[in-house]
């Protein structure tokens, strides 16, 4: 037959190279997830093979060892074998490595070991990771290439947002010193160092006070958490609403060699509830020009300016003790008032009659309820004194002078009738 043919006219070298051949082709279909390459070169045969790496698995960001069989299985010495690592990332060469080894010459049925050192990047997604090694011989112009897998863990934080707690429970227009509890999970495969968070805010709301919108961490291991506390003011101008603020995370992991700090942000919602707001339209007083002994009524308007309808609002007088004024009622209910609507609050007082000439600042307390708990709002009343008080000798002779002239005039005028 014309197998037989061609076996027949082959030599007994020859037949030993194809003899050869065949088994590593019959190797190579019995076991097709081998990670031996062979290459043929007249009588030399090349196999390349990976033999282990150290640590396994590879850690992102964190050196390792690579070692590398080269062996010639033919039965004659393979010539000028030269071979160059090719590393992609997220593996480089360490800087004292070169990725082409000079073997030279390769006898039959020997072998050499190549090692490398290896830097993974710190960024390196976790799995398996293509690493390539190309060789040849004096004797072909074509490189073979053999590639095979290297699996990667990675070791990097990674950040969540968890509980977020706001003291008090509900953050309205106009509210100071809020403070804003937020969980800071790592939910990575690393530890992270030395973490720093700043929140950066929404228009309408600031820091209460220079870096309370910062908190320091410390470390924070993987799978654990950490609240950071920051205290935040709601102008009282902010509509009510969902706000999206930024959480900027700077942390050191233990993956990064270099020990520069990394970024991560996340938002946060800030939700600002609606809540009535007052405002003071009007302060008069009767008489409107005040002096020293009057008797006077105070009405103040309020006008609901929020975005709430304000419950049950109260006003309510407080007078230092050295103020010469003296109510007859601090207190005043004026009712609900839906926003934009406005009420009066009355207070009848009056003036010590050395009281000094001056304009003098009452505290009111606006308050109202949320729910059952009652709000309150201070606002300061100004109260003028202007005249003194009027000299009542003078005003009875000033009254007798006056009635006297009227009398006098209409006894003159009888007189001029009767001629």
């Amino acid at each position: 037959m014309y197998r037989i043919d061609i076996l027949e006219s082959m030599n007994k070298k020859q037949l030993l190279q194809f003899s050869i051949v065949v088994l590593i082709a019959m190797f190579g279909l019995i076991n097709l997830t081998s990670s031996v390459y062979a290459y043929v070169s007249g009588s030399a045969i090349l196999q390349i093979q990976e033999l282990k790496y150290n640590p396994y698995p590879a850690e992102a960001g964190k050196y390792m060892d690579l070692w590398i069989k080269i062996e010639n299985i033919g039965i004659e010495e393979a010539k000028d074998v030269t071979c160059i690592l090719l590393p992609e990332y997220p593996f480089s060469l360490d800087p004292n490595e070169n990725a082409t080894r000079h073997i030279g010459k390769l006898p039959g049925a020997e072998e050499i070991i190549l090692q490398y050192k290896l830097r993974l990047d710190s960024n390196a997604v976790e799995g398996w990771n293509e690493m390539k090694i190309k060789c040849q011989t004096e004797s072909s112009n074509n490189w073979i290439i053999h590639e095979f897998d290297i699996y990667v863990e990675s070791k990097i934080p990674e950040f969540a947002i968890g509980s977020i707690i706001s003291e008090p429970t509900k953050l309205f227009p106009d509210s100071e010193e809020n403070k804003l509890s937020i969980e800071i999970q790592n939910i990575g495969t690393g530890d992270a160092e030395l973490v720093t968070s700043e929140l950066t805010l929404p228009k309408g709301i600031a820091p209460s006070e220079s870096y309370s919108n910062i908190a320091n961490l410390g470390t924070i291991k993987e799978g654990e958490s950490k609240t950071a506390e920051y205290y935040i003011d709601v102008d009282k101008n902010t509509t009510p609403g969902n706000y999206k603020a930024k959480l900027i995370i700077k942390y050191k992991d233990s993956n990064n060699n270099r020990k520069e700090y990394k970024n991560q942000t996340l938002d946060v919602d800030i939700v600002v509830k609606p809540l009535p707001l007052f405002e003071i339209e009007n302060v008069n007083t009767t008489p409107d020009k005040l002096s020293q002994g009057d008797k006077a009524t105070l009405r103040l308007k309020i006008k609901n300016v929020g975005f709430e309808e304000a419950k049950s609002v109260s006003v309510k007088i407080y007078k230092q003790s050295d103020q010469p004024f003296d109510f007859d009622e601090k207190y005043d209910y004026i009712g609900n008032l839906k926003p934009n609507q406005s009420g009066e609050a009355v207070f009848r007082f009056d003036v010590d009659n050395n009281a000094n000439l001056k304009t003098y600042l009452l505290k009111a307390e606006i308050r109202h309820l949320i729910g059952d708990d009652v709000k309150i709002i201070e606002k300061q009343i100004p109260i003028k004194v202007e005249m003194k008080k009027k000299d009542s000798k003078l005003f009875f002779l000033g009254t007798l002078f006056i009635a006297f002239v009227i009398l006098a005039g209409v006894y003159y005028g009888r007189k001029k009738i009767k001629k």
